[in-house]
């Protein structure tokens, strides 16, 4: 699916992680766990992914632009609480990947502070679903289906083996979510919308 966010020079500009952790000039990610480690009252734990230079508001289209373009973390009551702020948001395919990945960063960035997992918030400014969207939400509609909660649980160390780019953190953690997780029949033929609005 990334071929389709590929720009000319075969870079995906918009990457989370390269946002995070190298386009400012540093490591956003690592600083806030340090910051967080010293002062875990602090209310300076925010992550920028939009780059005002480089992203929107004229500058030259690019294929895809950060739709998260910040979230705050704040540990309260020994809970780590994240905030995500989503510029826009596709209802069908983007929301329910940018909610399963954060609260999953939420609880790796708590396992590596010695906290819990506290509220994930997640504020949308720009929520829609796209016009080749609409036939697969209707069908989504009108699917009936309960299922047992999904605990997310990290196991010990997930940050550090994050950062050191562990392969088989990937395969425990979806082994993990797979053995709870029981969805119905997948929604075929949705594809993913490039666009430079």
């Amino acid at each position: 699916i990334w071929d389709d966010f590929l720009e000319a020079d075969g870079t995906v500009q918009a990457a989370y992680g390269y946002r995070w952790r190298h386009h400012f000039g540093r490591d956003q990610m690592e600083s806030l766990v340090n910051h967080l480690t010293e002062n875990p009252a602090s209310r300076h734990a925010v992550i920028i992914t939009w780059d005002p230079s480089d992203d929107g508001l004229g500058v030259d289209a690019k294929k895809n632009l950060p739709c998260p373009f910040s979230f705050t973390v704040n540990i309260a009551g020994g809970r780590l609480h994240l905030h995500n702020i989503i510029r826009s948001n596709d209802m069908m395919l983007g929301c329910p990947h940018d909610a399963a990945g954060f609260a999953l960063l939420q609880c790796i960035l708590a396992e590596r502070l010695g906290v819990k997992p506290g509220i994930y918030t997640h504020s949308i400014s720009n929520a829609h679903i796209y016009d080749n969207h609409f036939e697969a939400a209707r069908e989504l509609i009108g699917r009936q289906h309960t299922h047992p909660s999904i605990a997310l649980q990290v196991p010990t160390g997930s940050y550090g083996r994050a950062v050191a780019g562990d392969s088989q953190l990937v395969e425990e953690l979806f082994a993990s979510l797979n053995s709870q997780y029981q969805p119905l029949e997948p929604i075929k033929g949705m594809k993913i919308t490039v666009n430079v609005y």
